[in-house]
Order: C-alpha cells, then structure tokens, then sequence
C-alpha cells in the first residue's frame, strides 16, 4: 500500500476506541459499539507480504476516502465486485449465479435493506445483534422478582448502573470534575519522581491509563497456571505502523484529536493553547514509541506468538527496564510476587527505559493525560458525548444514531458483562438448545477425527498429537455450566451518591483484586473467558476450548425448526469453523493442554506450511479495492478455519443420499450477506483478521466439487477455479 491508502487507514483506524473486532463471527468493519475479548484467548495470526507495493513518488491528495471517490473504490472488471459495498450493488448489473454466486445469492437482499441508524454495515450478525439487545434492554427496562441471591445481586448492579447512565441531568452537573479528580494528581506532577509516584499509585492502575499494560492470564508455557501479561501501551491510531506515514499536522488535523480529546481537555480548565500542546506532546510520544511496537500485520504473523512468549523474572524485567519503574507499577497492580511474567514485546521495554527521562516528561504526560481522557469520553455531559459520536459516526461512515437507551444497555453490557449475562442466560436460554447443539457438535468432531485418521501427508506420530488434542478439546456450549463469584463486586449508585467515574473506580478496584487472587494459581478450565450473551464464537488455544455464546443461537443464525441443510449452514458452520482454529497456524502451535509446544514433525510442519502458503498466497491475488490486495497473511488463520469447516460439513453431507445442496450453498451464502459502507469495508480490509464477507463465500465454496456439480459451473466462468489451484490446507 502506498502512502496515500497508509495515511487514509490511520485516518480510519481511530474508530479502533470505540469500534472493536473480535472473535470468528465478527463480520465488516467497525461498528459504533462493542466489546472485545482477550487478545491471547481469541486472536488468530499469520504471516506473508502485503498485496501490492505501489510507486508512493506519485500520490494524488490525501482525501479522506468517501463513497464519491470512485478512483479509489472502482474494481477491475474481471474480478467479483466487492458485493459488500451496498453502494457498489446498486450501481451495477446483475451477475451470473456461475460468475458471482454470493451476489447472485443475496442481491435482492443487498437492495432492499438499509443499514440501521448508528451502524455503518448490517449484516445476519448484526441483525441478530439488535435482536439480543432488545432481549437485554427487556431484562433493564422490566427487570422481574429475582429469588435466587446471585441473580438478585446481579440484577441490582445492572439496575444501577443502567439508571446512572441514563441520568443526564446529573451527568451534566457533574461535568468533568470527576474526571478532573481523576487526573488532578498527574496534571500536578512537575518531576519525573511525582510521575513515578503517580503511576504507582492503586488508583491510576484501578482507573487511569499506565504505561504498561499487566494482567494475569493462562501462562502460554504452563496452561495450568497463571502469568502475569507485561505489555505495551495502546496508540490512539490503532495500528503502531501509520505512525510511519503521519506527521504531527496530519494528528492534528484529526476530528478524534482536534474536537474530541481537544473539547474534555478545554472542559479540564486548560487553555485552547495549552490543549494543542498537550496533543502535539502526545503524538510526538505515540510516534516516538510506535517504532517499538508491534504493527497489526506482525501481530499477525504465524510465528508472532512465539516472538511474543517472553518469559522473565522480576528481576529480569527490572535489568531490561532500566530508568523505567517497571516494579512500581506492578506494586500498583499488586502483581510484584509472580513466579512468571510474559513480556510480549522486549523492544518496547527497552525503548521505555531510554524514554522515561525528566527532559521527555511532558510527553509521557500528554500521552497519560489524552488517553486517559479519550477513554472516558461516552461516561460525562452529554455535549461531549454528542461529540464524540458526531466524529465517530463521521469516521466510521454510519448515519443517524442509536436511542440513548440502547446506548445505556451497550454501556451495561460492557461494563457488567458477566451480571447481565447470566441474568439473559437464566431467561433466555434453555438447557433443550444447549442440548442439540452439543450434539451437532460432537458429530462434527466425529468426522474431524475421521478426517485426522485419513490425512496423508501427517505422520503416525503427529496424527497421535493431533487426535488427542481434539480429544481433549473443552466444550462452551450456549451457558456456563459454572459461573464465577462475583458477591464481593458492588458500587454506588444515584442514592448513595455515586456516579458513571466512581463505579468505574468501583469496579476496576474489584477486578484488580481478582487478578492479585489469580497470581501463581491454578486455572479454573470450567470458567468462560467470554461473555454468554454475544454473538459470537470463540476458540482459545491456552484452553483449548470452543466456546458458542448464547446470543448466536437465535433469530436467522439458530432455530430448532431448522432443515438440517440450514442448520449446518448456519451453527454448524460456526462450530466446525471454531474446531478447526485448533489446527489453523496459530492454534496449531499449542498442545491439548493449551501449552505453547512444537507437536509436529519437522517434515509434517514443512508440509502443512507449503498448504497455508498456497491459501495466503491465493488471497494475496484478490483485489477488493483498485490497487489494494488482501494481505493473506492476515487472515489465514481465519480463512484455513473457513475453508475446513466447509469440508467437514460436505464429508458428514455425503453420507446423506438426499442431503440437498443447493439449500445448503444458498443459505451458507445468505448468513455472510452484508452491505456495509466503503469507508468500513476498507477499515476491515486493513485491520481485521477475517477475510472479507462475499470472500468467505465466493473464495470458499470454489474450492469444492460439490459446488461445481450442483451449479455446473465449468471454466471460462467466473466462480471456475483449475483443480491445480483449489486449495486444501486439511
């Protein structure tokens, strides 16, 4: 990419605040909510080169790229039209079923639906998404007689919280003090000892931004126990790589920069002067620092995860720190007596020690100062919160917005994820659903290990490690069998005095504690890492786990009235795709344990390579935009997931004489349907691990001689691809 599209994704990659990514069912580009998992549960990786490299001595303007600029989004003819774009569907004819099948599909569809208000794309995720939040804001709007205490206690959090949130007349009285409280202590700091004394402080690691990002998760050496994470801070424009291609006028030209974090910090008391230097300073860090941070691409990379798996002492940490207090700041997070520290990227350590000097200090602070304001943007006044959703929805390209209830419930929803969800898992969700899928899950892994058993190119010894490690996969089906203890977690609501800053102080001071109580202790397997009500799906290598949330298994997406045709379409898809991350090249690298270990052969590893070289390759050649590639790399784990679930799905399909395809390929089309705006499409193409929605239809069923048989598709057409080149990773 050269540095007009560089300079335009950092443009877009400020969404990343607000609009997150995550999980498999994860469609489009961003949304205007959400919520994102841990990123060692669910990020899948790979590696490769970028698509094309074009002559950056020639770049037009540096527009921010819109539905009107066609010289950016025009297609060639002769690939399949990005049919994600609705705009792009309604100015062009209809195909072929034999060139285009996800258009043909969905092409009605794609016409005749318009994307909801505050949404920049709509798709059966999303639909299904707005299904769940009505359910949820049910449950906050007509809350019912709770009897059992757990359900009780979880209803009165949601309750308050939920009520503070939607008190705007408070909110707009409390303006930015609370905030400003907050902060009081590190606008105040004038040497680099009262900064070491500010990020030492409980309170700055409970609810302010730190340096340094810690927390306990499953050690990647040691599944059985925790570690503590020791990890780079987050950059406002997402992606460490822009920063390359931004200079600090294009930072300040941002709306995110200039009306946004420039709005609280006038609201703050500092001057409109005084703002634009406190932003200068924070970028001039950002950009100083991203050289040592890893870029989405590289986070990408098949052997990302082991460059990331750092083991070290304190003492370690400590030598590689040098002048940065890495050992305070994990006093402040009560985590100083950790048998093991993952320390994911060692370069950024060392770049912090040269960093953390007194001459510097302004800009350590700046950057604490914006982050930290930026992240509390949706929680004061409603003037700032109008703001801040005018310049997301502007970045995003979504039009209108959500009702302030619907944003109140997002809010519960991100806040207090694990009360709420199991009060929607206790009315919504029966133990008949749980059931069913269950058992379309286990013969799904039936033919997995069938599939095992017959691969010629594994050896007897890897093929020994790889059943083994589907025998000992762990199944999260719809609810947790087991909740956690969440008694001890309480805060303030309106009557007792409290506010939206305090119960997240509250809170955070609860889940920090949680984390002390998980240094060095064994894992609880039997304990869901996500929330139940999400739609989504999951699976997590450290675990070995697939986990199916309960918000996936309703509307269009699940019903037990389904033909068996739609529901291995549409859950059984979803759940064959999450068993094959097991064997994608990421989650290939772990064992049945969930330990980061070397399981193959070196010839089996070199031949499964040469396997997702190839499918890395074949998306690499596909050009969603004019000029702009897909990075296979990128998302091969999530396209090798793809492709065998389809396979899976066709193997179990052939033991049916009367199996219908063509019901099975029309609604394995219709649940990737999408329309979304260009602005979101190409943030997706950037930063997202999945293949793009009409790819993981049309780049998927090409490969399959059930496909070709039950549409004739013959060569010369355009969903024809030579048997030579179809892929097969398993």
């Amino acid at each position: 990419m050269n540095r007009k599209y560089n300079k335009i994704l950092a443009i877009l990659l400020v969404t990343a605040m607000a609009l997150n990514i995550a999980g498999c069912r994860t469609q489009g580009g961003p949304q205007t909510a959400g919520t994102q998992e841990s990123a060692q549960a669910s990020t899948q990786t790979g590696t490769g080169e970028e698509g094309t490299q074009p002559d950056d001595s020639q770049v037009p303007g540096d527009d921010i790229p819109g539905e009107s600029d066609s010289s950016l989004y025009a297609v060639e003819p002769a690939s399949w039209m990005n049919s994600d774009v609705q705009e792009w569907v309604r100015e062009s004819e209809p195909p072929r079923l034999v060139d285009d099948f996800h258009h043909y599909v969905n092409r009605t569809w794609m016409l005749n639906t318009k994307i909801p208000d505050g949404y920049s794309s709509y798709d059966p995720i999303t639909e299904r998404s707005l299904e769940v939040d009505a359910q949820i804001l049910d449950i906050l709007k007509n809350p019912e007689k709770e009897t059992d205490p757990d359900l009780i206690h979880d209803q009165e959090l949601v309750q308050k919280y939920y009520r503070m949130w939607l008190d705007w007349q408070t909110r707009d009285e409390l303006g930015m003090s609370a905030l400003k409280e907050l902060l009081d202590p590190l606008m105040k700091a004038q040497t680099l000892d009262d900064l070491t004394a500010y990020l030492s402080m409980p309170r700055t690691v409970i609810s302010a931004t730190e340096l340094a990002q810690c927390d306990t998760y499953i050690d990647w050496n040691n599944a059985d126990y925790y570690a503590v994470y020791v990890e780079p801070i987050d950059l406002i424009f997402g992606d460490s790589m822009y920063y390359e291609y931004m200079e600090e006028s294009d930072a300040m030209a941002e709306p995110y920069y200039d009306r946004v974090i420039r709005h609280i910090l006038v609201g703050l008391g500092y001057s409109d002067d005084e703002a634009t230097k406190i932003l200068k300073g924070c970028f001039a860090f950002e950009k100083d620092i991203s050289k040592y941070i890893m870029t989405t691409e590289e986070e990408n990379e098949r052997d990302a995860v082991v460059k990331e798996n750092n083991p070290r002492t304190l003492q370690q940490l400590e030598a590689e720190a040098g002048d940065f207090p890495i050992r305070k700041i994990l006093e402040a997070y009560g985590a100083e007596n950790s048998n093991v520290y993952i320390l994911t990227q060692p370069e950024w350590l060392g770049a912090m020690d040269v960093l953390y000097e007194e001459s510097y200090m302004e800009n350590l602070k700046d950057y604490l100062i914006c982050y930290t304001v930026q992240d509390y943007a949706t929680l004061l006044d409603r003037e700032t919160f109008d703001l801040y959703y005018e310049v997301i929805n502007g970045i995003s390209g979504a039009v209108g917005t959500k009702s302030d209830e619907k944003f109140a419930a997002d809010a519960v929803d991100q806040f207090l994820p694990s009360q709420l969800g199991r009060l929607y898992s206790d009315k919504y969700v029966t133990d008949e659903t749980k059931e069913e899928v269950t058992e379309i899950t286990r013969e799904i892994l039936d033919e997995y290990k069938v599939m095992l058993g017959e691969e010629t190119f594994l050896s007897e010894e890897t093929r020994k490690e790889a059943v083994n490690k589907l025998d000992n996969l762990s199944l999260h089906i719809a609810k947790p069998d087991k909740w956690e203890d969440y008694s001890g977690l309480d805060f303030k609501g309106l009557e007792e005095g409290g506010n939206l800053i305090s119960a997240q102080d509250q809170v955070g001071a609860f889940w920090v504690k949680k984390m002390q109580e998980q240094v060095n202790q064994k894992v609880d397997r039997d304990l869901w890492t996500s929330k139940t009500q999400q739609v989504n799906a999951f699976y997590s290598p450290v675990q070995n786990t697939i986990t199916i949330c309960s918000g996936i298994l309703g509307g269009s997406l699940y019903n037990p009235d389904m033909s068996r045709e739609e529901l291995f379409a549409n859950v059984g898809d979803t759940l064959a795709h999450e068993i094959s991350h097991a064997f994608d090249t990421t989650g290939s690298q772990f064992d049945e344990k969930g330990n980061l270990r070397n399981w193959w052969t070196e010839q089996d590893q070199a031949s499964f390579t040469k396997r997702a070289d190839k499918l890395a390759a074949y998306y690499d050649n596909i050009e969603p935009f004019q000029d702009v590639f897909c990075v296979g790399s990128q998302i091969e784990g999530e396209a090798i997931a793809d492709l065998v679930a389809i396979k899976i799905l066709l193997r179990i399909a052939a033991k049916d004489p009367n199996f219908d395809y063509d019901k099975f390929f029309r609604a394995y089309s219709e649940t990737w349907r999408t329309i979304t705006t260009a602005k979101s499409e190409y943030y997706a193409l950037s930063q997202d691990s999945h293949p793009l929605p009409y790819l993981r239809v049309n780049a998927v069923v090409q490969q399959f001689d059930e496909f070709y048989k039950t549409y004739g598709v013959k060569e010369g057409d355009g969903m024809y691809l030579a048997p030579e080149d179809r892929l097969e990773v398993w």
